[in-house]
């Protein structure tokens, strides 16, 4: 390549907003590097070099460069080499490839392209064909970028919104639809590896009055502290979930109904020995819980029902209470 002077006008195309693009060029002339160097300098491109494919490749992986621009024929690693191996390595495989080789031939083309590298210059080349290549390889690399992030926005987006649907907005718990999706999961675990699993079905006592005599502002401070016991009370590997109105439901994996019933107590008494209230007044409140065990030949539904039917005779029986149901 010959040197060039600086001229008002290029083959480039504008830098977009941003930090200016970042390019390797790797080249064991040293008067080739320098000009390529300085050239591309000229045209607003951070530069960095390196004389054989190994360093190249060394500075590739820790620089990130938004191009690289590689020699064929190099010392130690030759530019073939270098691209095989960053193409291989998911840190620089999209970062892309622009050989330089004074070999013409078609078979070296077809193999540099084959690589992965995104286009070939053949020596000695006009700079502006350099300038148009670098440019429109930089604008591409850019627009892939973008709509990589576009569409890394758009998946979190959708996952927040999904979240959002399965999430009860005053509790932050599972709402009924999200359960139904973990316990179709649990449900479907415990059958193909014989492991037991348990359901509580709880309520909260006399929640009615909480909203008559303190107001439904006061009702919704004793939901959301309820919530925050259950969540501090169950193992992680539980799914608690607001049922509806003042009903909770807690799925417990791996767990007969000797430990469901364990549960049960243990989320009982840290609610009775709690004090509910907004910081002026203090609620009464109380669990009654019924618990169960799915059966080998129910399904979901029914361990439920069953576990609403012990809960209705904890209430009978005085609330503030845990019953097993019955098979």
């Amino acid at each position: 390549m010959k040197p060039e002077t600086r001229t008002e006008t290029t083959a480039t195309e504008p830098h977009e907003a941003g930090p200016p693009p970042v390019i390797l060029v790797a080249d064991d002339e040293p008067v080739n590097l320098s000009l390529i160097k300085r050239r591309l300098e000229w045209e607003d491109y951070v530069i960095h070099t390196a004389q054989d494919g190994s360093e190249a490749v060394e500075k590739a992986r820790r620089l990130l460069p938004d191009l690289v621009i590689l020699d064929v024929m190099m010392p130690v690693l030759d530019g073939l080499q270098a691209c095989r191996l960053l193409k291989e390595d998911a840190a620089t495989r999209d970062i892309p490839v622009i050989f330089l080789s004074a070999l013409d031939d078609v078979d070296t083309k077809i193999s540099g392209l084959s690589l992965g590298a995104n286009d070939y210059i053949s020596k000695p080349f006009r700079v502006e064909e350099l300038l148009a290549r670098v440019a429109v390889a930089i604008r591409l690399k850019r627009e892939r970028d973008q709509l990589e992030r576009s569409a890394e926005e758009s998946r979190l987006r959708a996952e927040a919104a999904s979240e959002m649907s399965m999430t009860d907005a005053l509790t932050g718990l599972l709402n009924r639809y999200g359960f139904q999706r973990s316990l179709q999961r649990e449900v479907s675990e415990a059958r193909r590896y014989a492991r037991p699993l348990a359901c509580l079905l709880l309520d909260i006592d006399f929640f009615k009055s909480v909203n008559d005599t303190f107001g439904h502002a006061a009702g919704d401070t004793a939901l959301r502290q309820v919530a925050r016991v259950l969540t501090e009370s169950v193992r992680g590997s539980d799914v608690v979930c607001r049922h509806g109105g003042e009903e909770f439901l807690v799925l417990a994996p791996e767990t007969g109904l000797e430990g469901a019933l364990a549960l049960a107590e243990k989320i009982r008494l840290a609610s009775a020995s709690r004090l509910y209230g907004d910081g002026e007044r203090v609620f009464p409140i109380t669990l009654s819980v019924g618990a169960a065990q799915l059966g080998d030949s129910e399904s979901a539904h029914d361990m439920i029902a069953r576990a609403d039917d012990a809960l209705y005779h904890a209430k009978e029986a005085g609330r503030n209470r845990v019953e097993a149901a019955k098979h």
